[in-house]
Protein backbone atom coordinates (compact mmCIF):
# COMPACT_ATOMS: atom_id res chain seq x y z
CA UNK A 1 0.00 0.00 0.00
CA UNK A 2 2.73 2.80 1.16
CA UNK A 3 4.16 1.45 -2.13
CA UNK A 4 1.15 2.43 -4.28
CA UNK A 5 1.02 5.60 -2.47
CA UNK A 6 4.67 6.24 -3.63
CA UNK A 7 3.60 6.15 -7.04
CA UNK A 8 0.10 7.95 -6.86
CA UNK A 9 2.78 10.40 -5.56
CA UNK A 10 4.58 10.63 -9.07
CA UNK A 11 1.22 10.94 -10.72
CA UNK A 12 0.91 7.14 -11.60
CA UNK A 13 -3.12 6.21 -10.25
CA UNK A 14 -5.81 3.43 -10.04
CA UNK A 15 -5.20 0.50 -13.14
CA UNK A 16 -1.55 2.33 -14.51
CA UNK A 17 -0.44 2.28 -10.72
CA UNK A 18 -1.84 -1.45 -10.53
CA UNK A 19 -0.02 -2.48 -13.89
CA UNK A 20 3.23 -0.85 -12.57
CA UNK A 21 3.09 -2.80 -9.66
CA UNK A 22 2.52 -6.35 -11.71
CA UNK A 23 5.07 -5.38 -13.57
CA UNK A 24 8.15 -4.55 -11.05
CA UNK A 25 6.60 -8.13 -9.24
CA UNK A 26 6.89 -10.06 -12.56
CA UNK A 27 10.63 -8.93 -13.11
CA UNK A 28 11.03 -9.91 -9.17
CA UNK A 29 9.91 -13.20 -9.55
CA UNK A 30 11.74 -14.09 -13.28
CA UNK A 31 14.50 -16.74 -13.13
CA UNK A 32 18.34 -15.33 -14.46
CA UNK A 33 21.47 -16.95 -15.40
CA UNK A 34 22.64 -18.36 -12.04
CA UNK A 35 25.48 -20.84 -11.58
CA UNK A 36 27.24 -22.59 -8.30
CA UNK A 37 30.12 -24.79 -8.16
CA UNK A 38 30.37 -25.03 -3.99
CA UNK A 39 33.77 -23.81 -4.14
CA UNK A 40 33.04 -20.25 -2.68
CA UNK A 41 30.53 -20.29 1.05
CA UNK A 42 30.57 -22.53 3.89
CA UNK A 43 27.30 -24.15 3.56
CA UNK A 44 25.13 -25.50 0.84
CA UNK A 45 24.34 -22.06 -0.34
CA UNK A 46 20.85 -22.33 -0.75
CA UNK A 47 20.39 -25.84 -1.72
CA UNK A 48 18.53 -28.36 0.16
CA UNK A 49 17.68 -31.79 0.45
CA UNK A 50 14.75 -33.04 -2.26
CA UNK A 51 13.82 -35.98 -0.43
CA UNK A 52 13.26 -36.96 2.56
CA UNK A 53 15.54 -39.84 2.24
CA UNK A 54 18.47 -37.25 1.43
CA UNK A 55 21.37 -35.72 3.77
CA UNK A 56 23.27 -32.89 1.79
CA UNK A 57 26.17 -31.33 2.43
CA UNK A 58 28.73 -29.73 0.92
CA UNK A 59 32.06 -32.09 0.60
CA UNK A 60 35.11 -29.97 0.56
CA UNK A 61 37.41 -32.99 -0.27
CA UNK A 62 35.44 -34.26 -3.61
CA UNK A 63 34.39 -32.20 -6.37
CA UNK A 64 35.03 -31.74 -10.34
CA UNK A 65 37.49 -29.91 -9.41
CA UNK A 66 37.26 -28.80 -5.76
CA UNK A 67 33.96 -29.19 -3.92
CA UNK A 68 30.68 -30.81 -4.01
CA UNK A 69 26.89 -31.52 -2.48
CA UNK A 70 27.33 -35.00 -1.34
CA UNK A 71 23.58 -37.20 -1.19
CA UNK A 72 23.71 -39.42 0.97
CA UNK A 73 20.85 -42.15 1.51
CA UNK A 74 19.03 -42.08 5.05
CA UNK A 75 17.68 -45.71 5.34
CA UNK A 76 14.52 -45.32 7.35
CA UNK A 77 11.23 -46.29 6.08
CA UNK A 78 9.44 -44.93 3.65
CA UNK A 79 12.92 -45.05 1.52
CA UNK A 80 12.64 -42.74 -1.55
CA UNK A 81 15.66 -41.93 -3.61
CA UNK A 82 18.18 -38.98 -4.06
CA UNK A 83 17.93 -35.77 -4.77
CA UNK A 84 19.42 -31.76 -4.33
CA UNK A 85 16.99 -28.82 -4.82
CA UNK A 86 17.05 -24.69 -4.84
CA UNK A 87 14.31 -22.35 -3.96
CA UNK A 88 16.54 -19.87 -4.45
CA UNK A 89 14.85 -16.59 -6.54
CA UNK A 90 17.63 -16.74 -9.26
CA UNK A 91 16.31 -20.46 -10.35
CA UNK A 92 12.66 -19.69 -9.49
CA UNK A 93 9.48 -18.19 -10.67
CA UNK A 94 9.10 -17.28 -14.58
CA UNK A 95 11.37 -18.95 -17.12
CA UNK A 96 9.31 -17.08 -20.57
CA UNK A 97 11.74 -14.06 -20.69
CA UNK A 98 13.94 -16.27 -22.26
CA UNK A 99 14.02 -17.77 -25.61
CA UNK A 100 15.55 -20.64 -24.41
CA UNK A 101 17.22 -21.93 -21.47
CA UNK A 102 19.90 -24.42 -20.78
CA UNK A 103 20.46 -26.27 -17.61
CA UNK A 104 23.78 -28.30 -16.94
CA UNK A 105 25.25 -30.19 -14.02
CA UNK A 106 27.93 -32.83 -13.28
CA UNK A 107 26.98 -35.89 -11.33
CA UNK A 108 29.86 -38.04 -9.66
CA UNK A 109 27.91 -41.91 -8.94
CA UNK A 110 29.85 -42.74 -5.70
CA UNK A 111 28.12 -45.59 -4.23
CA UNK A 112 24.42 -47.36 -4.91
CA UNK A 113 22.72 -49.17 -7.80
CA UNK A 114 21.63 -45.92 -10.03
CA UNK A 115 19.35 -46.14 -12.19
CA UNK A 116 18.12 -42.53 -13.56
CA UNK A 117 18.80 -39.22 -13.32
CA UNK A 118 16.52 -36.44 -13.56
CA UNK A 119 16.43 -32.93 -14.30
CA UNK A 120 12.96 -32.10 -12.70
CA UNK A 121 10.81 -28.73 -11.99
CA UNK A 122 8.04 -28.46 -9.82
CA UNK A 123 5.69 -26.33 -10.18
CA UNK A 124 4.35 -22.96 -8.13
CA UNK A 125 4.50 -24.19 -4.45
CA UNK A 126 4.87 -27.40 -2.81
CA UNK A 127 1.64 -28.74 -3.13
CA UNK A 128 2.58 -29.63 -7.40
CA UNK A 129 4.61 -31.91 -9.24
CA UNK A 130 6.19 -30.82 -12.84
CA UNK A 131 7.89 -32.48 -15.44
CA UNK A 132 11.24 -34.19 -15.28
CA UNK A 133 13.26 -35.15 -18.12
CA UNK A 134 16.07 -38.60 -17.58
CA UNK A 135 19.18 -37.58 -18.89
CA UNK A 136 21.76 -40.25 -17.80
CA UNK A 137 21.65 -43.93 -19.06
CA UNK A 138 25.04 -45.30 -17.64
CA UNK A 139 26.35 -44.82 -14.71
CA UNK A 140 29.84 -45.28 -13.87
CA UNK A 141 31.89 -44.21 -10.54
CA UNK A 142 33.34 -41.45 -12.42
CA UNK A 143 32.05 -38.04 -12.94
CA UNK A 144 29.73 -37.38 -15.73
CA UNK A 145 28.29 -34.18 -17.17
CA UNK A 146 25.09 -33.23 -18.55
CA UNK A 147 23.21 -30.52 -20.35
CA UNK A 148 19.69 -29.68 -21.10
CA UNK A 149 17.91 -27.34 -23.13
CA UNK A 150 14.57 -26.08 -23.65
CA UNK A 151 12.10 -23.68 -24.44
CA UNK A 152 9.33 -22.70 -22.34
CA UNK A 153 7.12 -21.78 -25.49
CA UNK A 154 6.70 -25.19 -26.29
CA UNK A 155 3.19 -26.97 -26.16
CA UNK A 156 3.19 -30.06 -24.50
CA UNK A 157 3.67 -32.01 -26.88
CA UNK A 158 7.03 -29.93 -28.29
CA UNK A 159 8.14 -31.12 -25.02
CA UNK A 160 7.41 -34.27 -24.59
CA UNK A 161 8.60 -34.91 -28.36
CA UNK A 162 11.90 -33.36 -26.41
CA UNK A 163 11.74 -36.01 -23.83
CA UNK A 164 9.85 -34.14 -20.55
CA UNK A 165 7.80 -36.07 -19.14
CA UNK A 166 4.66 -35.02 -17.28
CA UNK A 167 4.12 -35.89 -13.99
CA UNK A 168 0.90 -34.24 -13.06
CA UNK A 169 -1.48 -35.88 -15.05
CA UNK A 170 -2.20 -33.05 -17.52
CA UNK A 171 -2.89 -30.89 -14.95
CA UNK A 172 -0.26 -28.58 -15.52
CA UNK A 173 0.41 -28.27 -19.09
CA UNK A 174 4.62 -27.27 -19.79
CA UNK A 175 3.86 -23.36 -20.66
CA UNK A 176 1.62 -23.24 -17.30
CA UNK A 177 5.03 -24.37 -15.37
CA UNK A 178 7.36 -22.04 -17.33
CA UNK A 179 5.49 -19.34 -16.01
CA UNK A 180 5.96 -20.56 -12.37
CA UNK A 181 8.73 -22.92 -11.45
CA UNK A 182 8.82 -23.37 -8.44
CA UNK A 183 11.80 -26.54 -7.34
CA UNK A 184 14.83 -27.03 -9.93
CA UNK A 185 16.08 -30.60 -8.62
CA UNK A 186 18.85 -33.12 -9.95
CA UNK A 187 17.07 -36.13 -8.83
CA UNK A 188 19.03 -39.28 -8.57
CA UNK A 189 16.97 -42.35 -8.79
CA UNK A 190 18.18 -45.97 -7.61
CA UNK A 191 16.88 -49.39 -8.35
CA UNK A 192 16.89 -50.81 -5.14
CA UNK A 193 16.16 -49.42 -1.19
CA UNK A 194 20.10 -49.95 -0.30
CA UNK A 195 22.70 -47.32 0.80
CA UNK A 196 23.92 -44.78 -1.89
CA UNK A 197 25.85 -41.38 -2.28
CA UNK A 198 26.83 -39.01 -5.04
CA UNK A 199 27.68 -35.79 -5.63
CA UNK A 200 26.40 -33.00 -7.58
CA UNK A 201 28.84 -30.04 -9.08
CA UNK A 202 28.61 -27.42 -11.37
CA UNK A 203 25.10 -26.78 -11.64
CA UNK A 204 24.91 -23.76 -14.25
CA UNK A 205 20.98 -22.35 -15.73
CA UNK A 206 21.39 -19.76 -18.55
CA UNK A 207 19.33 -18.51 -21.66
CA UNK A 208 20.53 -19.64 -24.80
CA UNK A 209 19.72 -17.25 -27.79
CA UNK A 210 17.50 -19.04 -30.40
CA UNK A 211 19.30 -20.11 -34.21
CA UNK A 212 17.68 -17.06 -35.72
CA UNK A 213 19.08 -14.98 -32.97
CA UNK A 214 22.11 -16.12 -33.07
CA UNK A 215 22.54 -16.24 -37.10
CA UNK A 216 21.78 -12.37 -36.60
CA UNK A 217 24.18 -11.50 -33.97
CA UNK A 218 26.88 -13.38 -35.95
CA UNK A 219 25.68 -11.67 -39.46
CA UNK A 220 26.07 -8.25 -37.74
CA UNK A 221 28.93 -8.73 -36.11
CA UNK A 222 30.36 -10.05 -39.68
CA UNK A 223 29.18 -6.52 -41.34
CA UNK A 224 30.50 -4.58 -38.24
CA UNK A 225 34.08 -6.55 -39.54
CA UNK A 226 33.29 -5.36 -43.11
CA UNK A 227 32.53 -1.57 -42.03
CA UNK A 228 36.16 -1.74 -40.23
CA UNK A 229 37.88 -3.33 -43.11
CA UNK A 230 36.52 -0.92 -45.45
CA UNK A 231 37.37 2.05 -43.37
CA UNK A 232 41.17 1.15 -42.95
CA UNK A 233 41.49 0.62 -46.60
Amino acid sequence: MRFRNRLCAFGLTGSAATLFVTLITSVALAAVPYSEDWSGGTDTNGWQQGTTSTTLLRDDTTGNPVSSLVLRRILAAPIFDLGATSELPAVSGDYTGAPMWMVSFDVLYDQGNFADTWLRFRYQDPTFDGWHKDVADVFPNSWESYSVMFDPSWTDGEAMANGWVDETGGGVSWQTLMGDVYHPEVRLLLGDEESAIGHIDNFVLKSVPEPGTMALMLLGISGCGAIVRRRRR
